[in-house]
């Protein structure tokens, strides 16, 4: 295991080890690499290939834990239990599935949120734990998703569909269950490594353990000072006791930082050193010569921290850094409206990291679904968004007394459909629609099926079924043609899968697998923009300056784990969120701004507010209290009274 700092140099590990282990002999498609980001795939892999041979690196295993499953169970759809072909679902779709579920519930009238249902169940399914393992709590959501997961799981079956949990858990229990398939990919490679091993969960740990084979060979690499997604179950203990999983692990630490100044390294150090749970003391050592103070900044409110942040940009572009070198960290999206406010008034250019993705757009997410089901006929939740998209003449009540005959009668909702033009109270415009929809979906499908011109057949598809005639009709206007240009990027990427992928592996299944499981891959140019990202999105980049807003006690750490009014916090929960302020101290290279408001505006009434706790004990040679020219300053040695003051009060609490 490989302990590496920020800025470490944690990929050019794997890489490294990658290109030496076939340079001794190892071949390639023995070795297995995985991250969690397609991003960091992309990026291993381009490394990878220029230290090795060009033939080598495409033969490596190199991927994300839910690419490597949808390979897995591809290839072993019929131990995994999987009738036939399969669609994956993304998490909007699994969104919609649970809300029908829910309304179909007992509790059905009532107006609850799908999105902590299914946290919780995507929770379980990652700990391994089976619907009918799932223990009984007093908390009504808990008790909703109890009721839920079965019926959840029982409805992606019938579909022929897979979640994202999905494909780690059930490639797990596959290895679990069928020693004969687990000695085969045990087998098959040699070598395995892990990139971010501190973000791991349950299953990805269970997953790692049963494709490691007799002679031990797992390399991991991560940093259990950067454990921040505990919240959407991963799990430090597995890096915190990799030997107690791993017995005999060599343990390295990559403690020289190549990234930031040593000022803001001081301050990274200072902070991640009260941490509890760590697996070893580490201090980042820069590499770099010294550079300016950490900026503290304290304002009168949040209005003048947006302020300050916007005229500081500014200055700094103005002095010769790009926009696009700037990043503004926080830990909610409310607090970058104020800041947006800001660099719009000032005619800044940025953008919102982490926002909606393109293929995440309604317009988008409606032509993919007539491709899914085209692939899928079964998958009923594609099939009831394109129904009557464009509006066809399908109404809710036609829907309904399709849906209610497909129950009665236990077939799948496509054969319902199929059945439409004799059921009782389904209008004779809607058959007609029906029969019509299937009749072009029927005919694409044969298209499809030569695996040729698979973006012309799609576009095709698109104009028959009135897609493109409906988003450019004069009623949408300009924001039509906005929406349709969307939808030619849908085109437009599927002609790019066309020509990136040997004409024997090429499929619309295929095409629509990457698309759901590599969204960031086709993100939008960014250009020279600021860019605005919580804390959590932020891991992995860096900038040259950086703002961390809001360093008050309820934003960092998070009201949730310090009012006792919300909740009793365990300390693991603080620790997780200071290890999420060293995230965001360690992203800056040149310059670091640590701002926080003394008040801000809440439902109408002024709310004073505390310095975080993290900013306690901050070494005074390091940082510098900072005011924009022509606004009052503080001494330092005022702020650190104010400080302890603060300190006092909040242990005493």
């Amino acid at each position: 295991m490989v302990l590496a700092g920020a800025g470490s140099g944690k990929t050019r590990v794997i890489t490294h080890r990658i290109a030496r282990l076939i340079e001794r002999g190892t071949r390639p498609e023995a070795i297995l690499a995985v991250t969690f980001t397609n991003k960091a795939a992309g990026e291993m892999a381009h490394r990878v290939g220029s230290l090795t041979r060009a033939d080598a690196a495409r033969s490596i295993w190199l991927s994300t834990f839910h690419s490597f499953g949808v390979r897995f169970l591809r290839a072993e759809a019929k131990a995994a239990g999987l009738d036939g072909p399969f669609v994956v679902f993304d998490q909007s779709d699994s969104l919609g599935l649970l809300r029908e579920l829910i309304g179909r519930s007992r509790r059905g009238q009532r107006r609850l949120d799908a999105a902590a249902i299914g946290a919780r169940i995507s929770l379980w399914k990652n700990k391994l734990v089976a619907p009918e393992d799932t223990s009984t709590t007093d908390v009504e959501y808990d008790d909703v998703a109890r009721e839920v997961y079965p019926l959840y799981e029982g409805e992606l079956r019938s579909m022929r569909a897979v979640d994202f949990d999905d494909l780690v858990v059930l490639t797990v229990k596959t290895l679990q269950n069928r020693p004969d398939v687990r000695a085969r990919w045990q087998t098959r490679f040699r070598h395995l490594l892990i990139d971010e091993f501190q973000d791991t969960n349950s299953s990805q740990l269970e997953l790692a353990k049963l494709l490691t084979n007799e002679l031990g060979n797992i390399c991991v690499v991560g940093d259990d000072d950067q454990s921040i997604y505990g919240w959407r179950g991963a799990d430090v203990s597995n890096i915190l006791q990799f030997e107690k999983h791993f017995p005999g692990a060599k343990i390295v630490c990559l403690e020289e930082n190549y990234r930031s100044r040593p000022e803001i390294l001081a301050v990274a150090n200072n902070v991640i050193a009260q941490s509890s749970l760590r697996k070893r003391e580490k201090k980042l050592r820069a590499t770099r010569a010294s550079g300016p103070r950490v900026r503290l900044c304290e304002l009168d409110d949040t209005e003048s921290e947006a302020t300050l942040v916007s005229k500081e940009i500014k200055d700094v572009v103005a002095n010769g850094a790009m926009f696009g070198n700037v990043g503004i960290l926080y830990r909610s999206n409310l607090q970058a409206q104020l800041v947006e406010e800001q660099l719009r008034a000032r005619q800044i250019p940025y953008r919102l990291f982490g926002g909606t993705q393109i293929f995440d757009r309604k317009e988008v997410k409606d032509a993919a679904a007539y491709l899914r089901v085209v692939v899928n006929p079964r998958d009923e939740l594609s099939l009831r968004r394109v129904l009557n998209c464009p509006p066809r003449g399908i109404g809710a009540t036609t829907v309904e007394r399709v849906s209610t005959h497909a129950r009665a009668e236990r077939i799948p909702f496509v054969e319902a459909l199929v059945a439409a033009s004799s059921l009782d109270g389904v209008p004779n415009n809607a058959r007609g629609s029906i029969a019509r929809l299937l009749e072009d979906i029927g005919a694409a499908r044969k298209q499809f099926r030569s695996g040729e011109r698979l973006a012309a057949t799609a576009s095709a598809l698109f104009e028959r079924v009135g897609l493109n005639k409906d988003l450019l009709s004069e009623e949408r206007g300009k924001s039509g043609a906005h929406r349709h240009e969307n939808v030619q990027f849908l085109v437009r990427a599927l002609e790019r899968y066309e020509q990136s992928v040997a004409r024997s592996d090429r499929s619309l299944t295929g095409f629509l697998e990457r698309i759901t499981l590599s969204n960031e891959a086709e993100e939008e140019q960014t250009g020279n923009r600021v860019t605005l990202s919580t804390l959590h999105a932020a891991k992995g980049l860096e900038f040259d300056i950086v703002f961390v807003i809001g360093c008050v006690e309820g934003q960092i750490p998070h009201a949730r784990f310090t009012d006792p009014k919300i909740s009793e916090a365990a300390p693991a929960d603080l620790d997780e969120e200071r290890r999420l302020f060293y995230v965001g101290v360690t992203r800056a290279r040149e310059r670091l701004y640590l701002t926080r408001p003394k008040k801000r505006m809440l439902r109408g009434t002024v709310t004073p507010m505390t310095p975080s706790r993290f900013l306690e004990g901050l070494p005074e040679d390091a940082i510098e209290v900072y005011s924009h020219p022509g606004e009052q300053t503080i001494e330092v040695d005022e702020m650190a009274s104010m400080s302890r003051d603060i300190l006092a009060r909040l242990t005493a609490r």
